[in-house]
C-alpha cells in the first residue's frame, strides 16, 4: 500500500529522527538552508546596489558595496558549504545506524515475526528500491534539498512582495499596478499548477518504472550471487547451465530501454512547465519594466526583482521535482520506521535463571498447542510432556511431524499458541530471555557458520578459551583437521572475507557440533548432527554421544531410528501429537509406527 505524501512537518521529524544522537544536525540544517537559499537574492540585492551607483557615477560607493558584496557572499558561501559538508557527513553513519537499528529491534522483537514471509518481502523491496534511488543517506540529502529550494521561494516571495509595496502613486497608477499584481500573480499560480499537474504526472510515471526496476535489481544481484558462489559452482557445469544463465542475463536488455522511455517522457512532461514559466518571465518583465518607466524601482532593482522572480519560478520546478522523489523512496524506507516501532516480545520477562553447577532444570511442556501466523493448521496438538534433567530424548517421525517446531518452542523462537512451557515449575516467558537462552546449546539441520575465523566461530563471538575450544574440536573429531589448516584454529572460513577455506559439508556440521559444545549449555539439542557426515564419523558421534553431552540433558532429532539406540527415552510424533514414547526395546515390542519405521529403514541394510 502507497503511503501517503510527506508533509514538510514530517519531513523535518525524519530527518532528526534518523539523525538522532547529532544535536548539532538541526543548527547546521537551519544554517545551511538559509544561508544556500539567500546566495542568489544577497547576490541580486548588491548587483542592484552597484549598478545604481554605476549609473550616478558614484564610483566610490560601487567600490564599497563590491567589497561588501564580496564579504557578505564569502561568509555565506562558506556557511552554505561548511553545512552541507556537515550534513553529508552526519547522513552518511546515519545509512549504518539505521541498519544496526533494525538489526537490534530484529534481535528483540518475536522470532516468527521477524521469520513472517511479508516482513523478509518487506525488506527485499527496501533493498531492491535502494539500488535504483538510494537509501536513507539519499533521502535525508534530498529533504535537505528540498528544505533549500522552499526556502528560496519564501524569499523570493518577499522580493515580489517588496515590488508591488514600493508604489510611487504621484507617479505611477495605482489602478494600474494593481492589475499588474493580479496578472503576475495569476500568471504564477498558472505555473504552479501546471508544474504541479505535470510533475505528479512525471512522479508516477518514474515511480511505476522504479517498481519495475526493483524486479530486475533483485534479480540481477540473485544472479550475480548464483556466477560467483562455489556452492553453484558444480551443478552450472555438470547440468550445463552456463548458457541458460548468460540468456538470463539477457533479460536485463529492456531497462536501459524503459530508462530512455522515462527520459522521453519527463522531457515531454517538463517541456509545457518550462513554456509556461518563459511567458510568466515574459509577465514579469513587463510588470517590473512598468515600475520602472513610472520611477517606482530603479534600473539596478530591475535586475535584482526580475532575477528573484525567475529564480523562484525554477525553484519551484525543481522543489515539485524533489518532493515526487522524496516520497517515493519514503514509500519503501518507511518500512524501516514500521519495523523500529513494532513493539518487541510479547512478555519479555525479568525473573533471573538460577545459576547451577549441577544443571538441574527441568523441561516441561502442558497442552503445548502451535500454528504458524496466518495458518489455520496446528502444527503441534496438545502436547504434554518432561524432559528429565540429565536424560537423553530422541524426538523422531516423519518430515512435518512437529519435531523441529517444538525445538523453537523450547528455544523461545516461537511462542506457544495454547498452554505454556514452564522451566523448574515457573513459565518460561517470565525469565529474562538473553538469560533463558544460555541455557541451550543447538545444533539446527540448517546450522550456519560465517565468514570469520574458525576459533571465533566455535566460540560464537566471545572470548576464546584456548582449552575449551581444543576439548570442543577434539570430542567434535574436527581438531587433528584443524591442525592441518594454513593458521590452525585462526584460518579464515568462506572467500567472502578473504582468502579463507572451504570446509566440507562433513567438516562443517563437526564445527557446528563443537560450537554447541563449547557453550557448555545445560541443555544440548542436535537436529540431524550427522547428516553431512561419512559412515565412519557418525558412528563416532553415536559411539561417544555419552562422552559429548555428558550429565547434561540433550534432545536429538533423527530420521535415522537405528541411531536412537543410545537414548534413555524415545518420543514418536505424528500429526503433531506425542503417538508413542518408551526405549528402543519396548517400542520395537510395541510394533506400532516407531516399529515400522525401524523395520522399512533396517530392510535396506539386510542381505
Amino acid at each position: 500500500m502507497t503511503k501517503k505524501n510527506m508533509t514538510i512537518r514530517e519531513m523535518w521529524h525524519y530527518i532528526i529522527f534518523q539523525t538522532k544522537g547529532y544535536w548539532t544536525m538541526k543548527v547546521a540544517i537551519v544554517l545551511g538552508v538559509l544561508a544556500a537559499a539567500a546566495l542568489p537574492y544577497v547576490n541580486n540585492v548588491f548587483y542592484a546596489g552597484i549598478l545604481d551607483r554605476l549609473v550616478a557615477a558614484k564610483y566610490d560607493d560601487a567600490a564599497r558595496v563590491v567589497v561588501w558584496m564580496v564579504s557578505v557572499i564569502l561568509v555565506l558561501r562558506l556557511v552554505a558549504k561548511g553545512c552541507e559538508r556537515m550534513v553529508r557527513h552526519y547522513c552518511k553513519p546515519c545509512e549504518y545506524e539505521i541498519k544496526k537499528r533494525t538489526a537490534q529491534k530484529a534481535f528483540s522483537m518475536e522470532y516468527e515475526a521477524a521469520d513472517r514471509t511479508e516482513t523478509l518481502e518487506a525488506f527485499r523491496r527496501v533493498r531492491a528500491g535502494e539500488k535504483g534511488m538510494g537509501g536513507v543517506e539519499r533521502q535525508l540529502l534530498e529533504i535537505y534539498e528540498y528544505f533549500q529550494e522552499l526556502a528560496g521561494i519564501l524569499f523570493a516571495c518577499a522580493f515580489v512582495l517588496l515590488l508591488f509595496i514600493r508604489t510611487d502613486s504621484a507617479k505611477e497608477n495605482v489602478a494600474v499596478s494593481i492589475v499588474l499584481f493580479v496578472l503576475l500573480f495569476l500568471s504564477f499560480a498558472a505555473v504552479l499548477l501546471l508544474s504541479n499537474y505535470f510533475s505528479k504526472k512525471e512522479g508516477a510515471y518514474m515511480v511505476e518504472t522504479e517498481r519495475k526496476n526493483e524486479m530486475w535489481n533483485t534479480l540481477s544481484a540473485y544472479l550475480l550471487n548464483l556466477i560467483n558462489r562455489e556452492a553453484y559452482v558444480k551443478d552450472i557445469r555438470l547440468f550445463g547451465l552456463k548458457d541458460y544463465l548468460y540468456k538470463k542475463t539477457e533479460i536485463f536488455r529492456p531497462v536501459g530501454k524503459m530508462y530512455t522511455e522515462l527520459g522521453c517522457y519527463s522531457g515531454k512532461c517538463r517541456a509545457v512547465p518550462t513554456f509556461a514559466a518563459q511567458l510568466f518571465a515574459a509577465v514579469t518583465y513587463i510588470c517590473i519594466a512598468a515600475k520602472a518607466i513610472a520611477g517606482s524601482i530603479t534600473i539596478g532593482e530591475v535586475t535584482m526583482y526580475a532575477g528573484a522572480v525567475i529564480t523562484m519560478v525554477s525553484g519551484v520546478q525543481r522543489m515539485l521535482a524533489k518532493y515526487q522523489d522524496i516520497n517515493y523512496m519514503n514509500e519503501y524506507l518507511d518500512t524501516y520506521e514500521e519495523f523500529i516501532t513494532r513493539p518487541n516480545m510479547h512478555y519479555d520477562g525479568t525473573l533471573p535463571i538460577e545459576k547451577r553447577d549441577d544443571g538441574r532444570y527441568l523441561l516441561e511442556l502442558s497442552h503445548v498447542s502451535f500454528r504458524y501466523p496466518g495458518t489455520a493448521q496446528d502444527i503441534l496438538k496438545d502436547v504434554s510432556m518432561t524432559f528429565c534433567i540429565g536424560e537423553k530424548l530422541a524426538l523422531v517421525g516423519l518430515n512435518g511431524t512437529g519435531k523441529t517446531t517444538l525445538v523453537k518452542l523450547l528455544c523461545r523462537l516461537y511462542e506457544p499458541t495454547e498452554g505454556e512451557i514452564r522451566l523448574n515449575g515457573i513459565n518460561i516467558a517470565k525469565y529474562d530471555y538473553d538469560e533463558y537462552v544460555r541455557i541451550f546449546s543447538v545444533v539446527f539441520q540448517d546450522f550456519h557458520l560465517y565468514a570469520f575465523p574458525l576459533d571465533e566461530n566455535v566460540a560464537s563471538g566471545g572470548d576464546v578459551d584456548g582449552q575449551r575450544l581444543r576439548r570442543a574440536l577434539v570430542l567434535a573429531g574436527m581438531w587433528e583437521r584443524t591442525q592441518e589448516l594454513p593458521q590452525k584454529e585462526k584460518t579464515l572460513l568462506g572467500h567472502e572475507n578473504g582468502q579463507g577455506v572451504l570446509l566440507s559439508g562433513g567438516e562443517a556440521q563437526k564445527l557446528a557440533i563443537a560450537r554447541a559444545l563449547y557453550k557448555d549449555a545445560p541443555f544440548i539439542i542436535l537436529d540431524e548432527p550427522a547428516a553431512a557426515l561419512d559412515p565412519l564419523a557418525e558412528a563416532a558421534v553415536y559411539e561417544n554421544f555419552n562422552t559429548l553431552v555428558r550429565d547434561k540433558t540433550a534432545i536429538y532429532i533423527s530420521h535415522r531410528m537405528s541411531s536412537c539406540k543410545f537414548c534413555d527415552r524415545i518420543v514418536v510424533l505424528d500429526g503433531g501429537r506425542i503417538l508413542e514414547e518408551g526405549t528402543h526395546e519396548t517400542l520395537l515390542e510395541k510394533k506400532g509406527r516407531y516399529y515400522e519405521l525401524y523395520s522399512t529403514q533396517a530392510a535396506y541394510y539386510r542381505e
